[in-house]
């Protein structure tokens, strides 16, 4: 068997077992069961500290990645900005928020700066290196620092995680999803209350 054919059926597998993740870890039952989320003390872009407090009594979408981000991060928060105006007034049942992995790099002033280009309703946060990583594990989420010097890159998860209005985990969204995929999406799980 030749190397394409392996690459092609590698590809083939993965895309079937996201799919596959996606199904179970969007499924009512298996939400109830799963531990998902939990208590963080964070920093917002203007230096408070800020806690899972800020984000009860709306369905929060939680995305992890890094300003210096090429591709995957940019991509998540113009996404969440097109679907803030798709959803017009159901947009006040959502609050995006955007976690930084990269502390080293990502301070409050950073993510603000950052975050002015894309709607201002998304929340950003940062923290230390252990309050992320913290953070992080309970959303259970995956990032590794990629190379030395200045330009070091961030590997991570793109994966939204959804909260409900109680802080309790509704269900999980590709970070490529498509803007118009993403608001149906988010009206099935508000709607059902998950």
């Amino acid at each position: 068997m030749n190397r394409r054919v392996l690459l092609v059926s590698a590809v083939a597998v993965a895309a079937l077992g996201g799919i596959g993740a996606s199904y179970v870890l969007n499924s009512k039952h298996v939400a109830e069961s799963l531990d998902v989320g939990g208590p963080f003390k964070l920093v917002g872009t203007d230096g408070q500290e800020v806690t899972e407090a800020a984000v009860k009594g709306k369905y929060s979408l939680f995305f992890f990645g890094f300003t210096f981000c090429p591709d995957a991060c940019p991509t998540a928060l113009n996404t969440f900005t097109l679907v803030l105006e798709k959803l017009g007034a159901d947009a006040d049942k959502i609050q995006p928020v955007f976690v930084s992995i990269d502390p080293e790099r990502d301070t409050p002033e950073v993510l603000k700066q950052y975050l002015s280009s894309f709607d201002p309703r998304i929340m950003g946060l940062t923290g230390t290196p252990d309050a992320i990583a913290d953070a992080a594990k309970k959303f259970r989420v995956y990032y590794a620092k990629q190379g030395d010097g200045e330009f070091y890159l961030m590997d991570h998860s793109t994966a939204i995680i959804v909260m409900n209005p109680e802080f309790e985990y509704a269900g999980v969204l590709a970070g490529n999803m498509q803007p118009d995929e993403m608001v149906t999406r988010l009206k099935d799980i508000i709607a059902k209350g998950a």
